[in-house]
């Protein structure tokens, strides 16, 4: 294909997708950190604490405190001053979730999130940044967008293949033209690994969740979890299992009469290449029997490398050194999409001049 077909097909990629990649580019630099100005602009009422209560005692305080339905999930806070998040169904509505904020400390229910999140700042970044507030259709749109995005990777690639000539060159006394093509090609060229990390984690996502699982829509069973059985033995039993397994969620059956309960984690001394939620258990609901051990250190490579995937998107692999880099990286898209805008504007209205002036003489 000549140059300039591989210009044309940058340009009509770069169009179709540069105000998605910007949405994308600043709200995923605004996750790294999200967690944290949420603390801020949302200041948490639970007072910094070491000590937990027992998770049968809150299961069973949180029941009492809410309407008759069950509880579906249960994320554990990975900070100690913030809330743990119950993902709760209502009988009386139960095609709607809702996500209730529990004091790990003291068992009280101290607030709500909305079904968008839009009331929560992480919240509403998360659900924009993965699904454009549309629900599965938008996360299989943005999974879309991630592979336009590793196509425009590409594309540039092919079109500056000898880009070490002009790696660090910035001409800021040219033209406009000229100052936005050095800023398109400095940025492009030098976060190249950037992109293809995030093109590549993304689009895996979007395509295992909306193509290769396609999961059936949900239908929602109450009461498939016993009151009176105890979350803290199987907790237990998944330590001695998986030694400093450290709790990240709990699934709770909801869907089926013979859908376990699962226990998802990772290791206290796990290495900062593998997820939060890598390693998991699933107990049968009635004998409590163990159906499935996953400890990802002991699984394939493949399967390794799949769930490096999620520190590697978020930049949390190396805590704040590599969420700094994910910061300023993460912006790249959106300067890539202004500046490749401003591009084309700058040489339509270049050319316009020429054709003007031709018509003049």
């Amino acid at each position: 294909m000549k140059a300039k077909r591989w210009y044309q097909l940058h340009l009509v990629l770069g169009i179709f997708g540069s105000s998605f990649l910007f949405v994308l580019g600043i709200t995923g630099s605004l996750l790294v950190y999200g967690k944290e100005i949420q603390s801020i602009l949302t200041p948490i009422q639970i007072p910094l604490q070491v000590n937990r209560l027992p998770f049968d005692g809150l299961y069973r305080g949180v029941v009492q405190q809410l309407p008759e339905g069950s509880i579906a999930g249960w994320l554990v806070s990975d900070l100690l001053d913030q809330s743990d998040q119950i993902w709760f169904h209502d009988t009386n509505t139960p095609s709607k979730e809702t996500v209730y904020l529990l004091n790990p400390y003291n068992g009280k229910i101290i607030g709500s999130l909305k079904e968008d999140r839009s009331d929560s700042f992480y919240g509403f970044l998360l659900v924009l940044h993965y699904s454009l507030f549309m629900g599965g259709i938008g996360y299989f749109i943005t999974g879309c967008f991630a592979i336009v995005y590793l196509l425009l990777v590409f594309t540039g690639l092919k079109l500056y293949k000898r880009f070490w000539i002009s790696l660090f060159r910035l001409r800021l006394r040219e033209s406009l033209q000229i100052l936005f093509s050095d800023l398109h090609k400095f940025v492009g060229i030098n976060a190249v690994w950037f992109h293809l990390i995030l093109a590549i984690t993304g689009g895996w996502w979007s395509i295992r969740d909306t193509i290769i699982r396609n999961e059936p829509e949900e239908i929602i069973i109450h009461h498939l979890w016993n009151n009176r059985s105890s979350i803290d033995e199987l907790i237990d039993e998944s330590i001695r299992q998986i030694p400093n397994f450290h709790l990240g969620y709990i699934s709770f059956p909801h869907h089926d009469q013979n859908e376990p309960i699962g226990f998802y984690g990772n290791r206290h001394d796990s290495s900062g290449w593998e997820s939060r939620y890598g390693s998991y258990l699933q107990f049968d609901t009635r004998t409590r029997k163990i159906l499935r051990i996953v400890d990802i250190s002991k699984e394939s490579n493949l399967n390794q490398f799949l769930d490096s995937f999620r520190p590697l998107h978020f930049g949390t692999f190396a805590n704040h050194f590599s969420k700094v880099i994910w910061i300023l990286c993460g912006l790249t898209p959106a300067i890539l999409s202004v500046s490749g805008i401003l591009i084309f504007y700058e040489k339509r209205k270049n050319k316009r001049k020429v054709l003007k002036q031709r018509t003049q003489s």
